[in-house]
């Protein structure tokens, strides 16, 4: 497994350094200060799987060792790992004999049902027959006595097979039943793996025999990284307006990547929030052994430093006495502060100068 090793530093720069232009014309506010805070995280797999046994068994058969890739598609779980089924095997066979029975039972209760269906028919007819044959005077009582006992003997014995046909086909639902359950438990006995992902540690080896819970095999993703680093809420605000730059410690290279998760609960102590970045595997340029796993990213994000500092150059800004003043379109003076210098603008805190303010040369 990978566990993140987080390191941040925070350098506050009041403002980077820039060439302005000579326009007549300056928006303070649109040159706002910012601190620059640099983080360092390491590379993890973007997901990772253990495969654990469900059952008490003996493993016979493994097709996989650490850093093969599983075969198949993405989409698809292949068999990686195989327990001794031979006692369902058995179960399975005894199982599907069972149910042939069944069928062939339901097949001659379907039989039955129709000669008796015939049978009854006939003596339903006969019947008919013989009540004709007693209106015109031409049977005797006795028999239509004998006809009506045989109808009724027909109609009972067609219901009977139908009774039993109905059973026969429950019969062939539970043997089916009894069959899915043996395959469920011998698929049971058979671990699968995502189609591409790969094998980063094999800890069973065949004919060993293992508890419930015991971890067999454990994978990883490497489609993609992520980073994880515990930011402020300043910093968290910035994200959204703010690009994040980041860079491979090792040599320099650029990377892009996107913020998936931004985490709701502060850490108690430093009430920092999680931020995961993913980087796809295509950014990374791996030299053998490499794998993406652990490598050193440095991220750097410019957040807006909270004293409202904005820079102006120097030749908006003049002096009165201790006062420095600056003049905005509509002729209105205001006092500010200057805090340093670089080596483009002066640093000032803008006191009560109008967030929309636009500076002119004194």
């Amino acid at each position: 497994m990978f566990y993140p090793h987080i390191f941040m530093l925070s350098i506050a720069l009041f403002g980077s350094p820039e060439r302005f232009d000579d326009s007549e014309t300056w928006r303070p506010f649109d040159h706002p200060v910012v601190a620059q805070r640099s983080f360092t995280a390491f590379t993890r797999p973007v997901r990772t799987l253990s495969l654990n046994s469900d059952v008490s068994q003996r493993v016979v058969k493994i097709t996989v060792d650490e850093g093969d890739l599983v075969p198949g598609r993405p989409d698809e779980m292949t068999p990686v790992a195989y327990f001794d089924s031979s006692v369902e095997q058995q179960m399975l066979r005894g199982s599907r004999i069972a149910l042939d029975m069944a069928r062939n039972e339901d097949l001659k209760s379907q039989l039955l049902v129709e000669q008796s269906r015939v049978a009854a028919q006939i003596a339903l007819r006969e019947k008919k027959r013989i009540e004709d044959l007693y209106s015109e005077g031409n049977a005797t009582e006795s028999d239509l006595d004998r006809v009506t006992l045989d109808e009724q003997l027909a109609r009972t014995t067609l219901e009977v097979a139908r009774s039993t046909k109905r059973n026969s086909e429950s019969a062939v639902k539970v043997a089916e039943v009894e069959v899915s359950v043996v395959e469920a438990r011998i698929e049971r006995l058979i671990l699968k793996a995502p189609g591409g992902w790969r094998v980063e540690q094999r800890l069973v080896e065949p004919g060993a025999g293992v508890a419930p819970g015991t971890t067999l095999l454990v994978l990883a993703d490497l489609s993609a990284f992520e980073i994880e680093i515990p930011m402020a809420e300043d910093e968290i605000r910035s994200l959204a307006t703010t690009p994040l730059r980041m860079q491979r410690v090792a040599d320099d290279a650029e990377l892009r990547g996107t913020i998936t998760f931004v985490g709701a609960i502060p850490d108690p102590r430093t009430l920092r929030r999680r931020v995961v970045i993913r980087i796809p595997a295509e950014e990374m340029i791996l030299e053998p052994p490499e794998t993406g796993g652990g490598i050193e990213i440095r991220t750097v994000l410019e957040v807006a430093d909270r004293s409202g500092g904005v820079r102006i150059p120097r030749r908006y800004l003049s002096q009165r006495l201790e006062q420095w003043l600056v003049k905005t379109q509509e002729g209105k003076t205001y006092v500010v502060t200057p805090v340093r210098f670089d080596d483009s603008a002066w640093i000032v805190l803008p006191g009560e100068l109008p967030g929309g303010a636009v500076l002119i040369e004194p």
